[in-house]
């Protein structure tokens, strides 16, 4: 019985102490934190790079998917074409041209029906500047 009893008065001192009764109460500090003074705002520039144009013709047959570069207004100063065909059984094509030059074509051919949801074109120009020019869903 003795036994029992100090197993007991054991585990419940146990469970006072895990449970954290046995910690003191945090202090609270009477003393208040200064509030420091608003700080000056300072003015934002910001440069807006305009969106880019350009154009583009597509096509799709059952085998295969053209896509035409026509030009445009911004054709200036392109350095790359990145092509990116996303398919209906979720596999990808993507191509790169280089030097793009007007009425060039770049053709994705299927082995079986061709199955193209979207096709995502970027462009490149000299700067670094970097925009998708044509998400064009089929």
């Amino acid at each position: 019985m003795r036994r029992a009893f100090c197993s007991c008065l054991f585990l419940v001192l146990l469970l006072v102490f895990v449970s954290g009764c046995t910690q003191p109460a945090p202090q609270t500090s009477s003393a208040t934190t200064p509030i420091p003074p608003p700080a000056t705002p300072v003015p934002l520039t910001t440069t807006a790079i305009p969106e880019k144009s350009l154009t583009f013709d597509v096509s799709k047959t059952q085998k295969a998917v053209n896509i035409t570069y026509t030009g445009g207004p911004d054709a200036g100063g392109l350095v790359a074409l990145k092509v990116r065909i996303d398919n209906q059984d979720l596999d990808d094509f993507e191509r790169t041209v280089l030097t793009p030059s007007p009425g060039e074509s770049i053709v994705f051919t299927y082995q079986g029906l061709a199955t193209p949801v979207t096709a995502n074109i970027i462009g490149t120009w000299e700067n670094g500047y970097q925009q998708t020019v044509l998400m064009y869903y089929f």
